[in-house]
């Protein structure tokens, strides 16, 4: 079997999916270059969230133990049933370090992180931090694009680093939303199967978005954790508009799934191939950032100090990027998540 094709439960595939809802305990983390464990993100509706946990936090033990370099927390986080505590010792910013006691629960994903603006040399920038393609953030996204073009934003960044996909078809109202009616009904991402299913060739087109910003060229901010639909949208808007990579290369999965169920069960193998207009697939070591700079853990989504938010906004000052190439960790380690959790990318 290949390494994303899984099998979950119907309950948990309809309640991440169509309910936006997960078991956890509400946050995503990353490593520095040193190895060490950050909280990435937290969401708002997480215990964690309340008790004033936030990005930028060091997640320095968990019950007692101390989190060694590149150490994969997953293992840590207990059984997957509601009522698992954990104590996490985090190191804060200001170097004060802090224990908190959370417990395992349903958490209602707001997949949409961040939604603001930046004015830089004369534009209004739209900022778009996005965590996960599911049906609930169709309504996110409409907010989001509503607030974007009631202030004329004419340039958009849009955050995918801890992106793992999820549903086509929010990827394709995102980037029907980015290139706006001009694309209207244009393809976006055809998927492609091999001889004995060529049956089931399709195409996802472009569509009107009430909400749409009509860009030139849009900034994506990637890692090696952007993947798949975060993947196809970046593709799939390549033919058609100026796209621009800062942060590090994406996964390399251009491969999706459909979705059989049968008896409780929810069955996901890789099916076809996701193709752009311009017949560009294939890109397993990933879509190729223009700029290599790593991940500001230490700040938040919208300070201008973290390092790939500060890349972008040199690039729309300057047309050109701050550190071309710049070096990072050869080979580093991301956060390993296997089945729904590739996907969800939150523990």
């Amino acid at each position: 079997m290949d390494k994303w094709s899984f099998i979950t439960t119907i309950q948990a595939f309809q309640s991440y999916f169509k309910a936006g809802e997960y078991l956890g305990f509400g946050f995503g983390y990353s490593y520095d270059e040193t190895g060490k464990s950050y909280i990435a993100f937290v969401f708002k509706d997480s215990e964690l969230y309340t008790n004033g946990v936030r990005r930028g936090w060091q997640i320095a033990a968990i019950d007692g133990k101390s989190i060694q370099p590149f150490e994969n927390l997953s293992p840590l986080m207990g059984e997957d049933i509601s009522g698992v505590t954990r104590t996490f010792t985090f190191i804060k910013p200001d170097l004060t370090t802090i224990d908190v006691t959370a417990t395992k629960d349903t958490v209602t994903i707001n997949s949409v992180l961040a939604a603001d603006t930046l004015h830089i040399s004369g534009h209004i920038v739209g900022h778009l931090v996005f965590q996960t393609f599911i049906e609930p953030s169709a309504t996110e996204l409409d907010s989001a694009f509503s607030f974007f073009q009631s202030v004329n934003a004419d340039r958009l960044i849009v955050d995918l680093r801890y992106n793992g996909g999820g549903d086509l078809d929010i990827a394709t109202k995102l980037g029907s939303q980015i290139g706006g009616s001009s694309l209207n009904d244009q393809t976006f991402i055809k998927f492609t199967h091999n001889d004995k299913m060529k049956q089931y060739d399709a195409s996802l087109n472009f569509v009107n978005e009430d909400y749409a910003l009509a860009l030139g060229s849009v900034i994506f901010l990637t890692s090696k954790g952007s993947a798949s639909a975060s993947e196809a949208l970046i593709s799939g808007l390549k033919p058609y508009m100026n796209v621009v990579q800062i942060g590090d290369n994406t996964y390399g999965k251009p491969v999706g799934m459909h979705t059989w169920l049968y008896g409780n069960y929810a069955f996901l193998p890789v099916s076809f191939r996701m193709v752009n207009a311009d017949g560009e697939t294939d890109y397993f070591d990933g879509l190729p950032a223009n700029d290599i700079v790593p991940d500001g853990l230490k700040y938040d989504f919208n300070d201008r100090r973290e390092e790939r938010l500060a890349a972008a906004i040199y690039y729309i000052e300057n047309g050109t990027f701050p550190s071309l190439k710049k070096s990072v960790t050869p080979n580093m380690p991301v956060p390993h998540y296997t089945g729904l959790d590739f996907v969800i990318r939150a523990l």
